[in-house]
């Protein structure tokens, strides 16, 4: 991660226990210092402001360990002839060195430019709550991890480490939330909780960016592989292929529906956490954020919200941008913003998927219309769980009259735990044409966003999946489908790429 415009400025600091009233006054501008304001804002900070004594552990040990405690303060001001009095200590009083990092803010993209900006105050240890408690008397405002997180959602920018997938960092973080909600989830009632199998959500608490990229990367290959046996050996070869891709896409359909055919056990669906953990130690062969700047720039003209793209790019010219990106970096994801059409309230690891033409049909004839609807899916689990839990119950209680060895409890217990009601098994099927659209990227951020006044979402999508978007019409450029977890209503989202 990059960070351009940070200035440092370093300064020398008193004691702030001896300066606070202990009354709340907001500080104002004043305007003698206001061209001192324009004149760092057009001329920087110089050089000079960067060097401090910070930088030297032996001082910031010295600080520390020659910090006056707030109980001894508190004794000297009570012996003090006039109460309320300013504290004088001379040469006792604590000089302490401070940094200050300066963040311009968001800069990408025309949405809330500037927004974060400010300050980040680094001191040395043993200080943190004496400068605390000055801050807030001069009206700086609290937050906690929540308002860090929608901080970063209102500017747009990845949050370390969980949207940084293809680090070891992100790895780690995506599986512990995958924990934490999979044991929410468990530990609410089954006629309480989502059956996500039934809403056609194959990975609901961890997003499988692996087996997207992967799925995406052979699609693309078929379909230029279809276009080149089109061109060269005529429509027969072409229409060969074609039949040949729609039998296998018809074999997966089979094997979705009748689920008692698939082999748990073997190695043709991919794991999505074994892939996961697998991707971050051998990252060049797996999947990849793509950061390449002159690409997004691209990308970002091409799914441009704003119209400055006034004619659509000719197919010949966006062939030849597409086809070097798709070789480069077929297995790419892309960080984008999503903000609603209409109405709605993206979640975390909402679906990101590629609207139907008849879905653009309906929204031509009725303005209104909020999008379509997944077709609810069929539980092929759910009697195998029953049949699992009532021979559970007999062995008990066969166990209790007859004695019967406590291993072979152990070992259905073991079996049964293996699925549980509403979620798909580990191995999972083809995540992209599961559901009725077609699939290509995860929400990691989501809620309604009170700066735009609208739902907003952050996440990332398959590059591959993203090109296949351009073969939309030049007024629906950008235009996806959002989908929550918990339901079964797509909405209309427009799909940016801040570059």
């Amino acid at each position: 991660m990059f960070v351009f415009n940070v200035f440092l400025v370093c300064i020398l600091g008193m004691c702030t226990e001896l300066s606070v009233d202990g009354q709340i006054c907001l500080l104002s501008l004043d305007s003698a210092d206001g061209e001192k304001v324009r004149s760092l804002m057009v001329n920087g900070v110089p050089v000079e402001c960067s060097q401090s004594l910070i930088w030297s552990s032996d001082i910031r040990s010295q600080v520390t360990d020659n910090k006056i405690t707030e109980q001894e303060v508190n004794r000297l001001r009570s012996e003090l002839l006039v109460p309320g009095s300013r504290l004088d200590l001379g040469n006792k009083e604590s000089k302490i060195p401070i940094l200050l990092i300066q963040h311009p803010g968001k800069a990408k993209g025309r949405d809330r430019l500037g927004w974060g900006s400010g300050w980040d105050i680094c001191l040395p240890k043993g200080w943190s709550m004496a400068f605390w408690i000055p801050l807030i008397y001069r009206g700086v405002r609290v937050g906690g991890l929540q308002q860090a997180l929608q901080h970063f959602q209102y500017m747009g920018s990845p949050h370390v480490p969980g949207d940084f997938p293809d680090s070891l960092a992100g790895v780690q973080s995506a599986l512990e939330k995958e924990s934490q909600l999979l044991e929410k989830y468990t530990k609410r009632p089954p006629a309480k909780r989502t059956n996500f199998i039934k809403h056609g959500i194959l990975a609901p608490f961890l997003c499988p960016w692996e087996q997207l990229t992967r799925e995406w990367e052979m699609r693309a290959g078929v379909e230029l592989d279809r276009s080149v046996l089109k061109d060269d050996h005529g429509s027969e070869a072409g229409a060969k292929l074609e039949r040949s891709v729609q039998e296998e896409d018809q074999a997966t359909e089979e094997q979705l529906h009748h689920p008692k055919d698939i082999n748990l056990e073997s190695g043709s669906i991919v794991s999505t956490e074994q892939n996961l953990v697998e991707v971050g130690p051998k990252e060049a062969q797996g999947f990849s954020v793509l950061r390449n700047k002159k690409m997004l720039k691209m990308l970002s003209a091409l799914f441009d919200p704003y119209g400055r793209n006034t004619s659509h790019t000719p197919s010949s010219e966006l062939q030849s941008l597409v086809n070097p990106i798709l070789r480069d970096s077929p297995r790419a994801l892309v960080w984008v913003r999503l903000a609603m059409v209409t109405k709605g309230s993206p979640e975390l690891h909402s679906l990101i998927c590629i609207p139907a033409q008849e879905d653009f049909i309906q929204l031509k004839k009725d303005k209104l219309f909020a999008g379509p609807q997944e077709p609810k899916h069929s539980d092929p689990f759910k009697s195998k769980i029953v049949k699992q839990k009532k021979e559970r119950k007999k062995q008990k209680s066969k166990s209790k009259h007859e004695g019967s060895e406590k291993m072979e409890i152990n070992a259905d217990l073991s079996v049964s735990d293996q699925l549980t009601l509403g979620l798909w098994p580990s191995p999972i099927p083809k995540v992209t044409t599961h559901c009725s659209r077609l699939l290509f990227g995860y929400v990691t951020h989501g809620d309604f966003s009170m700066a735009a006044g609208c739902g907003g979402a952050l996440g990332f999508v398959s590059l591959t999946g993203l090109l296949h978007l351009l073969q939309q019409t030049s007024d629906k450029i950008g235009i996806v489908l959002l989908r929550n977890p918990s339901s079964l209503q797509y909405r209309f989202a427009k799909l940016i790429i801040d570059a």
